[in-house]
């Protein structure tokens, strides 16, 4: 009788415990670590003093609707060659503070300026104090007058800029002005040649996308493409990215910046 009394005292013990710990296992939920997120996590602000790459947005202005690199027939050297870039920035005028910076770049820049912005003249007088090209940008050619009246607003210049050729060649010849054509798919070269008119064509745009991790891609891109086919003109906007991507890209590649020819 005293052994069956243990005995059942005993297995009333184990089964009150079995029952406490099945009840404890459907209950307990699992650490917040171990379950599935619904929802996107919030992110922590960013640790002061680590720097990460700004978010990629595209440019939204005439530009950005032309190929980043002009489709257009060029002739390859036998040999690869020296990188080199000759670099436009433009549009300038409306704000010398922020444009004021490219000309602190040490090697050559060509700029092209608004005549009608509000600070034209300003930043002209910098660029001519530079020894910088100054190229002015137009929407059709110049007759005689337009000319005269812009070298008394914003003084002396050094081509014309333009998206459209039609009439360029024309209306520059005899003047001593270049043309640089913004666009870079001209299919009039001939005739800027016959009219005596230097022709410089854009042949990549660097900065389609204002991430400075893209404009450094380009960069390396038209030095790339330079290595084949000589000098390659690019052309950038006066962006604070792309500014510190140019400072950046001359002082770790082995590429030299040259005047416009």
């Amino acid at each position: 009788m005293r052994s069956a009394f243990w005995w059942a005292l005993i297995a009333g013990a184990l089964a009150a415990i079995g029952a406490g710990y099945v009840q404890a296992s459907v209950q307990t939920r699992p650490p917040p670590i171990a379950q599935l997120r619904s929802n996107p996590e919030t992110l922590p602000a960013p640790q002061p003093g680590v720097r990460r790459e700004a978010q990629t947005q595209a440019l939204d202005d005439a530009f950005a609707q032309d190929e980043v690199v002009v489709d257009r027939a060029r002739t390859p050297q036998p040999q690869w060659q020296s990188e080199q870039l000759q670099l436009v920035v433009g549009i300038c005028g409306s704000s010398v503070a922020a444009e004021s910076g490219f000309l602190r770049l040490r090697y050559p820049v060509a700029f092209v300026l608004d005549p009608a912005a509000e600070q034209a003249r300003a930043f002209a007088d910098l660029v001519r104090d530079n020894g910088d090209a100054l190229l002015v940008q137009l929407d059709e050619p110049p007759a005689v007058q337009t000319l005269a009246a812009l070298r008394r607003t914003i003084g002396q210049f050094d081509g014309i800029a333009s998206r459209h050729t039609a009439g360029m060649a024309v209306a520059l010849h005899g003047t001593g002005l270049a043309f640089f054509d913004e666009r870079g798919d001209a299919a009039n070269g001939d005739t800027f040649a016959r009219m005596g008119v230097r022709l410089v064509r854009r042949d990549v745009t660097a900065d389609n996308r204002g991430g400075l991790g893209y404009v450094t891609f380009m960069l390396g891109r038209a030095a790339a493409l330079s290595r084949r086919n000589g000098p390659v003109v690019v052309f950038v906007r006066p962006q604070p990215s792309t500014l510190e991507a140019l400072a950046d890209f001359g002082a770790a590649h082995d590429v030299r910046m040259i005047a416009l020819q």
